[in-house]
């Protein structure tokens, strides 16, 4: 009988990682369309999309998001099995993503609905989010490394 492998704690599972990815990229783009008429889609990075494919609302780049971040976590799980040799490294990755993307959404609703504009803008925000990342990255490591050890 083989012994079944428990996946740990301290990541997220593929299937719910995604779903909350899914309801988090929703939600901001929710945000974007209600509240700022869908000026994120004018930003440096977005626009150049949204213009090649005709987009003019925030919702319709969903999946173009979505794509993105597939691609951000295969290469990112890629690197990280390589270079950390860890089992769960598309999870870790993904957890990760997760938190990121939920601060942000965070910041956007406090913003949105509650007027806290202690930041002026999302970009004072990436040195703060890298952190926390790196932070909870580095944590889970350790754990996921010691729990293969066992």
């Amino acid at each position: 009988m083989k012994k079944e492998i428990k996946q740990p704690k301290v990541v997220l599972s593929k299937l719910w990682a995604w779903i909350i990815l899914v309801f988090l990229a929703v939600l901001d783009a929710s945000l974007d369309m209600i509240f700022s008429n869908s000026r994120g889609l004018q930003s440096f990075f977005w626009k150049p999309i949204a213009n090649f494919l005709g987009i003019q609302h925030a919702i319709l780049g969903v999946p173009i998001l979505l794509i993105i971040f597939f691609v951000a976590v295969k290469v990112g799980a890629f690197l990280e099995k390589k270079i950390e040799k860890i089992q769960y490294a598309e999870e870790l990755v993904l957890t990760t993503l997760v938190i990121f993307y939920g601060l942000f959404d965070l910041w956007l609703i406090s913003v949105y609905f509650f007027n806290f504009t202690l930041f002026k803008s999302h970009l004072y925000l990436i040195p703060i989010f890298i952190v926390i990342g790196i932070v909870y990255s580095w944590w889970a490591e350790k754990k996921l490394k010691n729990e293969k050890r066992k």
